[in-house]
């Protein structure tokens, strides 16, 4: 005969919560201490077609920036490939300490060369960190910034950077337009970049003269890391550090017995210099300009060019009355210094009525 036993358990337990139940089991101490661990990240490089900042860097080149999105970026180097990436060239390593960031606004137009006191940037940088700096230490060259896109960089310098809860900075009381980059005040846009102006941790990169004007293919790569592991970025250096500025203040008479008009300007240097009773240097291995004579205000149609070498020239009666049929009493006109590397630099545009 079989008999089935039913046998019943009872059980008694505590929630797993600090409140009711506080374990005492402790743990055996490690026997090795682990490493800190540390994400290298891709590369961010900027490649600056600007005016020149140095007179050591008068020569066919750019200078370049390069930083990290990581705050353990070990560094990187610039490739570039002259053949459509069949071959790569290292030009420049770089350890960390570039600032680079990008804009959130944009700056208004400005008539550039003086302070911009109604405006402020706000800019959020990769790596770094921005602060305040005095006047003087402002003209010593601390806080200058290239700012903008390639083809349209305007050179900024900031008295006063603040940094804002949410990690931005506030760039304000900025001197604008500075070394002939009046030009480009007008041109900017939400998400411009922003390169620190710092010579100790930009790089320059020198290439042919034979080479302005060329496209070639570069890429920014981590240390250690494949040189597929970015992307080629086309860029065509076209020597702005090498153009003349435009020439300024653009004056002029009309002779009363002849009707031969006179005008004269005010060149610039592309050298960096400020000092007591003393004109900047030429900058060029001789002076040579070249003055378009236009229809009317919209500078479409080209009547004339006229060459001179020096800061004035003269717009004949008979070269009027050829041009327009009559004596003219408002020229609407571009004045252009010339580089013998790369031709004409930027434009003095005016209108003169006498």
């Amino acid at each position: 005969e079989t008999h089935m036993i039913l046998v019943r358990f009872v059980f008694q337990a505590k929630y797993n919560q600090a409140a009711l139940y506080t374990p005492t089991a402790e743990g055996e101490e490690g026997q090795s201490v682990g490493a800190v661990l540390t994400l290298d990240g891709p590369s961010y490089y900027v490649l600056l077609d600007i005016p020149l900042l140095r007179d050591d860097d008068d020569t066919a080149g750019f200078p370049a920036a390069m930083t990290g999105y990581m705050a353990g970026w070990p560094g990187g180097v610039i490739y570039r490939s002259d053949d459509g990436g069949g071959t790569w060239t290292d030009l420049k390593a770089f350890p960390p300490g570039c600032v680079i960031g990008y804009a959130t606004n944009s700056l208004s137009a400005h008539g550039g060369t003086v302070y911009d006191f109604a405006s402020s940037l706000t800019v959020r940088l990769y790596t770094g960190s921005l602060a305040s700096v005095t006047e003087a230490q402002l003209f010593a060259g601390q806080n200058w910034f290239a700012y903008g896109a390639h083809g349209r960089w305007e050179i900024i310098a900031a008295r006063t950077a603040t940094l804002q809860g949410d990690g931005s900075y506030k760039l304000s009381d900025i001197l604008r337009g500075q070394h002939g980059t009046e030009w480009a005040t007008s041109q900017h846009a939400a998400g411009d970049s922003l390169v620190l102006l710092d010579e100790a941790s930009l790089g320059f990169i020198s290439v042919n003269s034979s080479t302005i004007g060329t496209a070639s293919d570069y890429r920014g790569i981590t240390v250690g890391a494949a040189l597929d592991s970015d992307a080629s970025q086309s860029f065509t250096y076209s020597g702005v550090n090498l153009e003349c500025l435009s020439p300024i203040n653009l004056k002029g008479d009309i002779n009363p017995s002849t009707n031969q008009w006179t005008l004269y300007w005010t060149r610039r240097s592309r050298y960096v210099e400020w000092r007591d009773y003393i004109d900047a240097q030429l900058g060029e291995a001789s002076a040579s300009y070249e003055v378009d004579i236009y229809a009317d205000g919209t500078y479409a149609t080209l009547k004339r060019t006229l060459t001179s070498t020096s800061e004035t020239v003269n717009y004949s009666s008979a070269y009027q009355v050829t041009d327009f049929g009559s004596n003219q009493t408002t020229l609407y006109v571009k004045v252009y210094q010339l580089s013998a590397t790369v031709g004409r630099g930027y434009p003095l545009t005016a209108s003169i009525t006498r």
